[in-house]
């Protein structure tokens, strides 16, 4: 299995929720695809006029098929990205705060490396963490996710927030 083929897989999970791209340009770095999703949930009162809540949830997913190693540089890159385009811009708008009725934002980078994962690399995946509260959580949350598909050893790894994402993607077997 190679690593564009794969990637293809998961694009086709994709894209029946989420709005797909692919071979985006997302400030200065290529992604071979890039996947957006938005939701909202609302109760109302007899009417739709009638709110009585709302909340909205969203995630931009990041791909990027790695023909060598993942490396601290790439990584790194990712969390560069984070704090100075994906969070300020996608998720705030180039606000002060996200929309009022903002819940939470998941901004996940999804690595498929042909050729592995070097081991620096592995334990800064493991200990990365990225969580931004808005208004103490008035306005919700943004949480970084990482998942990494190491098709030489043919494992998934993620940080501590995409946990579940790689405990679902080991139980669909895919590698």
């Amino acid at each position: 299995m190679t690593g564009d083929y794969l990637l293809e897989k998961l694009l086709e999970s994709f894209q029946n929720s989420y709005d797909v791209e692919r071979t985006c340009d997302i400030n200065g770095d290529i992604c071979d695809a890039y996947a957006s999703f938005q939701a909202a949930s609302a109760k109302y009162v007899l009417v739709r006029k009638v709110e009585l809540w709302r909340a909205e949830c969203f995630e931009h997913v990041f791909f990027h098929v790695k023909r060598n190693t993942l490396e601290m540089q790439d990584l790194e890159h990712f969390q560069k990205q984070i704090e100075g385009y994906i969070e300020p811009v996608l998720v705030r708008g180039g606000k002060k705060w996200p929309g009022e009725n903002h819940m939470y934002t998941y901004m996940t980078a999804i690595y498929i490396c042909e050729n592995g994962v070097k081991p620096e690399a592995l334990k800064w995946i493991r200990a990365f963490r990225y969580v931004k509260n808005y208004m103490l959580t008035i306005r919700g949350y943004s949480e970084a996710r990482i998942l990494v598909f190491d098709m030489k050893e043919r494992n998934i790894y993620g940080n501590r927030a995409a946990k579940d994402l790689v405990k679902g993607y080991k139980k669909a077997r895919l590698l």
